[in-house]
């Protein structure tokens, strides 16, 4: 047998719908929005912050539309304004230059070491490094392909 009266739980509802009211009301009364008048207190503003003040409480002018046409009119007026956008330099992209020949290691399988935009590639005939396909590796220099153009690259001697 339940032994809980049975009126508790409604009357801690209404002491809660009450207390929020309550609150609501005094809310509402303390920001003027009943119109009640509220009495509020003027606080002094330092010196060094009443241009601030001022500032912030002035009102901000509309800005003057004296030059703008109606969208809305029909009647014929000034043209309006064409905007013509400032002509672009285009700077001319550098043309990068050629690869350098490093060493050529001449065996069975020639391989040729080149450097290229900063960085060392192995390469070898027949295969492709960046943008160039290795045409041919001979002891003195190697081919290269770029496109339709054809690059060599010659073995630097030791004296220069």
């Amino acid at each position: 047998m339940n032994r809980d009266p049975v009126w508790i739980s409604p009357l801690v509802a209404l002491a809660v719908l009450a207390l929020a009211v309550t609150q609501t009301f005094e809310g509402l009364g303390v920001t003027g929005a009943f119109g009640w008048r509220v009495a509020t207190v003027r606080v002094e503003v330092p010196p060094a912050y009443q241009n601030v003040d001022r500032a912030l409480e002035s009102r901000d002018r509309p800005p003057g539309y004296t030059h703008v046409p109606d969208p809305f009119s029909f009647s014929r007026g000034d043209p309006a304004p064409v905007f013509r956008p400032a002509p672009r330099t285009v700077a001319a992209t550098p043309v990068p230059a050629n690869p350098v020949l490093t060493a050529i290691v001449w065996d069975n399988d020639p391989r040729a070491l080149v450097r290229w935009n900063g960085r060392e590639w192995t390469i070898r005939e027949g295969g492709l490094f960046d943008e160039f396909q290795v045409m041919r590796i001979s002891r003195e220099q190697v081919t290269l392909r770029r496109g339709d153009a054809t690059l060599v690259l010659h073995r630097r001697n030791l004296g220069e």
